[in-house]
Formats: structure tokens, C-alpha cells, sequence
């Protein structure tokens, strides 16, 4: 009897074919086009990253880097200023710092999802 193996992925859950559930012909095809899948998004990946970042270079990447940066030491900074503070930090307090960690991770998550596509070959830095 053939067995449905589950993985959990984050929040989703795929169920992965047995080997013994696919003839030998079946399995080379799948492979085949998942192949053809990867290249084919690795390509559209390539050329729309590419019209819409002609300008990204070894330059403009290091300024994004500083900038979280930047953004992570307002957070820290800000929030070590309520830490040390004393009494109850206001809304008000509460709603900027809040701000300033969300700008944060916002372009925290915008530079890792840079990094990912400079890694996987979808956008080049040039010198």
C-alpha cells in the first residue's frame, strides 16, 4: 500500500508522492517538469528584477545594508530609552516605537528578500 508523506512547511502542509506510488516513466516526467517549472521562474524572476534594478551595485547594496542598520539602532535606542525610563511608557511612546520597529523589519525583510535574489542569480551587483 502506498504511504502519503506530510511535511509541515511554516504554515503549509504538502503531501509528498512515495516513490512506490509513481511508475519510473511518471517520476521522469514530474522530475522533467519541475525542471522546466524551476528555470522557467528563475528566468521571469531574472528579467523583471532586472528591468525594475538596472541601478544595483556593490554601492547601492552597502547603503541598503546601512540603512537597516540605521533603523535597527533607532529601534534599540528608542527602546532602551522607555526601558530605562520610569513609569508606564504613554500610547503615544508605545505608537512611535512601534513605528520605528516596523520601519525596521519592513526593510529588514526587503533586504533579505534582496540578498535571496542576488543569491540565487536573479539580480547581478555590479562593481
Amino acid at each position: 500500500m502506498s504511504k502519503i508523506t506530510r511535511v509541515q512547511v511554516g504554515e503549509k502542509v504538502d503531501r509528498l508522492l512515495s516513490k512506490d506510488m509513481m511508475d519510473r516513466e511518471a517520476r521522469k516526467q514530474l522530475a522533467h517538469f519541475m525542471e522546466r517549472i524551476e528555470l522557467a521562474v528563475f528566468t521571469a524572476n531574472r528579467e523583471v528584477i532586472h528591468a525594475r534594478i538596472p541601478q544595483l551595485n556593490q554601492s547601492s547594496f552597502l547603503k541598503f545594508a546601512t540603512r537597516v542598520a540605521e533603523l535597527r539602532a533607532d529601534y534599540l535606542a528608542q527602546s532602551l530609552a522607555l526601558a530605562t525610563s520610569s513609569g508606564r511608557p504613554n500610547a503615544q511612546a508605545i505608537a512611535e516605537l512601534r513605528a520605528v520597529r516596523e520601519a525596521y523589519e519592513e526593510l529588514l525583510h526587503a533586504f533579505d528578500a534582496m540578498q535571496r535574489a542576488i543569491e540565487r542569480g536573479y539580480a547581478d551587483i555590479a562593481p
